[in-house]
């Protein structure tokens, strides 16, 4: 049975609201937290029973002194770096015809085209996938990268075999 100064909650409302008065109907009074009175049937109000966890102060995200979340995920935003992959495989569907000069130069000048539309481009930096080999190319995607003023270069771990390719920087 409901009594004056009980705590009651409300059926469809949020909100914890206090018995003020019954009327002569038999209807409720009820007070919310602002001191804002309502009108409401016995059938409408529910007993608020005081948890055990009401005095236990919970940590939301509202009320806490950190910054960011501790447990969730760093992200790192990493920009989009452009690969030019100069693996004559990747290049041609054959290649079995020509001799390794044949293969170097032609992986030599499309590493030029892709550098140049790169560099009209505006893009910044971009790795260029030369392979571990015995280094031959490596060499000449060096010597290519020196004749542009505006670049510096220097190696960049693309396998688990070792140094396979060049990170590049566009100034």
């Amino acid at each position: 049975m409901l009594k004056i100064n009980d705590k009651v909650t409300l059926l469809d409302e949020t909100g914890i609201f206090t018995i003020v008065d019954k009327n002569e109907n038999g209807d409720f009074v009820i007070e919310d937290e602002h001191g804002f009175d309502q009108v409401r049937k016995e059938e409408e109000l529910v007993y608020f029973q005081a948890s055990a966890f009401d005095n236990v102060e919970i940590e939301t995200f509202e009320n806490r002194n950190v910054k960011q979340n501790p447990f969730a995920k760093k992200r790192n935003k990493v920009p989009h770096i452009p690969v030019i992959d100069l693996h004559i495989e990747n290049l041609l569907d054959t290649h079995g015809h020509m001799a390794n000069h044949e293969i170097v130069l032609f992986q030599l000048d499309n590493c030029k085209k892709q550098l140049d539309k790169h560099i009209e481009k505006g893009t910044s930096q971009l790795v260029i996938v030369h392979g571990v080999g015995k280094g031959r190319l490596r060499e000449e995607v060096r010597y290519l990268l020196n004749s542009y003023p505006n670049i510096e270069y220097m190696d960049e771990h693309w396998s688990d075999k070792g140094i396979g390719a060049t990170k590049v920087f566009i100034k």
